[in-house]
């Protein structure tokens, strides 16, 4: 009698860890098709986007004017961030307007070109380009930013937002 009763409680707790191992063997499956539905965002493009942004800003920050002696960009948008911008360029057209329309012809030629989706920024200036709907509900984006010295106090940040399509 005691013999069949060791029995069929060995007999439960076996029924018990195939269950458990069932159980396991369930949650495993469902865990690997989560992970197969949801593949990891690509590294790699994410990288190449945030180096995009950064070599961008650098390049377009040393590229020099000439219909505006020669400045760089860096100097121009110095000049147009400030409350009361002093420098006149060749044909009497401001900073600000001179900036604009090099960093929208820098644009042309690439970024837009190419396809990119972005969102261009300069702090405490007017200027600002948005391409392919790259704008502040765009969740995945990489961030490029500059920021220039405008006086002891202040700073101007230039920031390039580089949108995932």
């Amino acid at each position: 009698m005691i013999k069949k009763h060791i029995d069929k409680k060995a007999q439960l707790e076996m029924i018990g860890l195939v269950i458990i191992v069932i159980i396991v063997i369930t949650a495993l499956m469902i865990y690997t098709i989560y992970k197969m539905s949801n593949p990891p965002q690509n590294l790699p493009k994410r990288y190449m986007n945030k180096q995009l942004a950064t070599n961008f800003l650098v390049s377009i920050l040393h590229t020099s004017v000439k219909d505006c002696y020669n400045l760089s960009l860096a100097d121009l948008i110095v000049d147009c961030a400030n409350t009361f911008p002093s420098i006149s360029c060749q044909d009497y057209r401001g900073s600000c307007e001179v900036v604009n329309k090099t960093i929208f012809n820098i644009l042309n030629q690439t970024l837009i070109d190419w396809g990119v989706s972005f969102n261009l920024s300069i702090e405490r200036t007017p200027i600002r380009f948005v391409n392919l709907g790259c704008d502040s509900r765009v969740t995945s984006k990489e961030q490029g930013f500059e920021i220039l010295p405008l006086n002891s106090f202040e700073n101007v940040e230039i920031i390039l937002d580089m949108c995932a399509k």
